[in-house]
């Protein structure tokens, strides 16, 4: 089986393809290789931001969080419950800015940011109020940033400048001293 470009994968257990680790990929043109790792570095970094200034918020201004879940959500939460989400919340977006447990973090993150847009989306679906009476275009926004959410869990593996590779580049390397 091979990648987008056109090199030898691994087969993972139960025949799946496993993805390919840039540490792993010698065959790779190396330029190439840190071309992807600072874009998906400059994506993680940017997307974990996203998500750190929505968890501070919770901090910050909890009053307001509280109204967004009984408007966007339908539920009430109490104040404790807020301040709990919002750690829960930066300490995900702290793991996705330094590229740490990438597969659990970028999932999870892609997974909240998702149920956010499809709890907005009687609001982006009518960008210009056509509808409701009122403009809701910043909501748009939104599915780019999902997208940016997909594209980092996909290409994961990729992330060569994160803190996953650094520890696996360097579980290599005591392997090899030893």
């Amino acid at each position: 089986m091979t990648d987008v470009l056109g090199h030898a994968r691994r087969t993972g257990r139960k025949g799946r393809a496993a993805g390919m680790s840039p540490t792993k990929t010698a065959s790779l043109d190396p330029g190439l290789r840190r071309r992807f790792g600072a874009a998906l570095a400059i994506l993680r970094i940017a997307l974990g931001l996203f998500l750190l200034v929505w968890g501070l918020e919770k901090f910050i201004v909890h009053a307001t969080s509280i109204g967004i879940y009984d408007f966007l959500y339908g539920v009430s939460v109490p104040t404790v419950a807020v301040y709990a989400v919002g750690t829960l919340e930066s300490l995900l977006a702290i793991a996705i800015i330094v590229g740490a447990f990438r597969r659990w973090s970028y999932g999870i993150g892609l997974l909240a940011h998702a149920v956010t847009v499809v709890a907005t989306a009687r609001l982006t679906i009518d960008p210009w109020g056509l509808i409701s009476g009122q403009p809701q275009h910043l909501h748009l926004a939104a599915v780019p940033v999902l997208a940016g959410f997909v594209a980092l869990y996909l290409l994961r593996d990729w992330d060569c400048f994160s803190f996953d590779a650094w520890r696996e580049s360097a579980s290599h390397r005591v392997a090899r001293a030893g």
